[in-house]
């Protein structure tokens, strides 16, 4: 179809022979799907214009594409393309088909789909979140040098490293400093070979800036804050300690004792907020015995208190595919139930392999675990008013979740709680037999 064959409407449809397209918004929805068949026999294909709220998920029986607001010419005219099938006017200086354009308008990050001459990569085509980051419109940029565009002056010679990459075949992906719509920013970078095609790579950016500053103002603020809560403590509990000693009034040495108990509760947040740095930092994860790993953390609750301890109920041994720090978080839970648990009931943790989940479960007589502590183990939004005794069961869930593993709280009858950790199962040989040891 040409061009100046096509009859396109704006707004409300009413009759519809000879209309080839249709452009409506939300108001005209309804009217749409009520649209009479064409007396020819022939449907207008419609290009629906949105704000960016979901869409409901039976208007696509109904449409054929949608362009969101704000509208920019060059987006709108490709969306008609696409939709009629039309080349547009940049299609011969483009080597793109019609359906790799479609394809890479739908990614929601920036994306370029380039050839590679002489070490440089010539723009074949870039999406609307590419035209968003950058501010460029795709009619500027189809056949120029993608670095002579996006790419700091003195950092061209790395660049062209990375595409000799890419065009022997090799993927990159790394952090680089690229100039955008609103100056330089840190962008993740990935350059894929495209084998086989009318383009030689597709170049995809995602702006990391913003989440690159957040961590390194944790990192630091986790450092300093740490650092002087232990040294104003340890002033604290120093002088404390002073008075304690050259006091007799009952009254005043109970005022000091509180002066020292909250001490070492803000020593121990300290501590704990360390362990958010090694949450955060990755390991490796590989396959562990989850009941080795139980048994340390046992071992060295059991040396730093004098508690009533630990009991532990499991097979021989149970791979389970984790990191280290699993074994934080097991003795995050352990350490939270001792400082529940009655004089003669021990806390139990129980290693169970289910399949293709093993579960670590810790069980105590305690009290049970208020609602404000249960919210923060499903991982509910923390609000001023809701803010739990510690750090400690967010850095479980924190690390749970990055195990892809779930949690879940129940209550013990006819007191305490059981709190599950639920992970992906390791290899088990197949010569072991799962028989259930209790120490």
């Amino acid at each position: 179809m040409a061009p100046d064959e096509c009859a396109v409407s704006l707004g409300s449809p009413g009759c519809i022979d000879g209309v080839d397209l249709w452009i409506a918004d939300d108001s005209a929805l309804e009217s749409l799907e009520d649209l009479p068949p064409s007396g020819d026999g022939v449907d207008p294909s419609i290009l629906f214009v949105v704000d960016d709220e979901q869409l409901p998920d039976d208007c696509w029986s109904t449409i054929d594409d949608v362009v969101r607001r704000p509208l920019r010419p060059s987006v709108v005219r490709r969306r008609i393309e696409n939709v009629l099938g039309v080349p547009g006017p940049d299609a011969a200086a483009s080597t793109a088909p019609a359906t790799e354009r479609v394809g890479i308008d739908c990614v929601s990050q920036p994306v370029v789909t380039a050839r590679i001459e002489d070490g440089e990569r010539l723009v074949c085509g870039v999406n609307p979140a590419f035209e968003e980051l950058f501010g460029y419109d795709a009619d500027a940029v189809v056949g120029e040098r993608l670095s002579e565009w996006v790419v700091p002056v003195d950092d061209r010679s790395a660049a062209a490293e990375l595409v000799e990459q890419v065009d022997r075949g090799t993927p990159v992906e790394r952090i680089v400093t690229r100039r955008t719509a609103t100056g330089r920013r840190d962008v993740a970078l990935k350059m894929l070979p495209a084998a086989g095609g009318p383009v030689d790579a597709f170049v995809c950016y995602d702006d990391v800036t913003d989440e690159r500053c957040r961590k390194q103002q944790v990192t630091v603020l986790n450092r300093v804050l740490r650092h002087n809560i232990r040294n104003g403590m340890n002033v604290i509990l120093g002088n404390a300690e002073l008075l304690a000693g050259r006091v007799d009034d009952p009254t005043t040495l109970e005022a000091v004792r509180s002066i020292e108990d909250a001490a070492e509760d803000l020593v121990e947040l300290g501590e704990t907020a360390g362990s958010l740095q090694t949450a955060w930092d990755g390991t490796e994860r590989g396959v562990l015995d989850a009941v080795r790993l139980v048994e340390r953390v046992r071992t060295n609750l059991r040396s730093d208190s004098s508690t009533s301890g630990i009991r532990v109920e499991a097979p021989e041994s149970c791979p389970v595919l984790a990191d280290a720090h699993l074994e934080t978080a097991v003795r995050e839970l352990c350490e939270n139930a001792l400082r529940y648990a009655g004089e003669d009931a021990p806390v139990v943790v129980r290693v169970d392999r289910r399949s293709a989940w093993t579960e670590i479960t810790v069980c105590d007589r305690g009290p049970g675990l208020p609602e404000a502590e249960r919210a923060v183990l499903r991982g509910d939004d923390e609000t001023p008013l809701e803010h739990g005794s510690g750090l400690g069961l967010w850095i479980v869930n924190w690390i749970v979740t990055s195990l892809g593993g779930e949690i879940a709280v129940a209550d013990r009858e006819p007191n305490g709680t059981a709190v599950t950790l639920s992970l992906p199962s390791g290899p088990r040989p197949a010569d072991r037999p799962p028989a259930e040891v209790t120490r």
